[in-house]
């Protein structure tokens, strides 16, 4: 090879080289250089951390925290009686002559005693075999239809009177399944009894702000919970019977509504 062309072929490499340089110093400063600090756009965990507990404590009631209960009681003034008939023959159509024909007698009874057609419901029908086990073997004697009612008696003292005539009137096949005592209206006594509620709560507010040596603020979060007034049930009362018998006696007693509250206070 020629002295000449020799070097123009380095010249030209040498070129070459100076202009991949320059364009890989211009490839870099384009690209953005690493950094530990966060950027302004995205917020570190540290930020996430602090704004999700700031969002859960402002969730949650701050101040002082007490809860309240009052009660207000008086006397029932509903009974719900659980009546019906249940009769027992050889075959589906006897047994159910029967309880049918105890159930008008029954109905009749408690329409005469005042007792208004939308207070009473039927609960319960059932029709069904009833066996007898022999040596060991299953034996049909005989099938029982079942009828029974949930009864709403407003006269209160007429209860006793309402199940003897229902006894009278049905016969042995009556049945008094269950008896509970309720109040129809509470309105007045949830009223009472939430008034004394709130006084508890703000009588042991007061004291426990007294007792921290801080100054109670005005109320910031308030709960309410109430029960509903309804008498114990007897159930399965059986065994009546259409024979001379003394009068039924029922002791209805007193019923109670009791309010709780949940107050928050502010505290300066």
């Amino acid at each position: 090879m020629k002295k000449g062309t020799r070097i123009l072929l380095i010249a030209g490499a040498l070129l070459s080289l100076a202009l991949f340089a320059v364009w890989d110093s211009e490839s870099s400063a384009s690209v953005p250089a690493a950094s530990s600090e966060p950027s302004a756009a995205e917020p570190s965990a540290a930020t996430h951390a602090l704004a999700s507990a700031s969002s859960a404590n402002s969730s949650e009631p701050q101040g002082l925290s007490v809860s309240g209960e009052g009660r207000a009681s008086a006397a029932p003034d509903v009974a719900v009686l659980g009546l019906g008939v249940s009769a027992k023959a050889s075959t589906v159509s006897a047994a159910n002559s029967q309880a049918q024909q105890a159930m008008t007698a029954l109905l009749d009874s408690l329409e005469a005693n005042g007792v208004q057609e939308k207070d009473i419901q039927t609960s319960g029908l059932s029709i069904q075999p009833e066996y007898d086990y022999r040596n060991n073997e299953q034996v049909l004697t005989g099938y029982r239809v079942s009828h029974m009612l949930q009864v709403k008696v407003r006269d209160i003292d007429r209860v006793g009177e309402v199940i003897d005539d229902a006894v009278q009137a049905s016969g042995d096949v009556l049945q008094v399944q269950s008896i509970s005592f309720t109040i129809d209206d509470t309105t007045t006594l949830s009223s009472e009894a939430r008034q004394k509620a709130v006084a508890d709560a703000q009588a042991k507010a007061e004291e426990l702000a007294s007792l921290a040596g801080v100054t109670l603020g005005d109320p910031t979060y308030i709960t309410e919970s109430s029960s509903t007034p309804y008498g114990q049930t007897y159930d399965r009362i059986v065994g009546y019977s259409a024979e001379a018998a003394p009068a039924t006696e029922i002791s209805p007693g007193e019923l109670e509504v009791v309010v709780s509250v949940n107050i928050t206070y502010g505290i300066d």
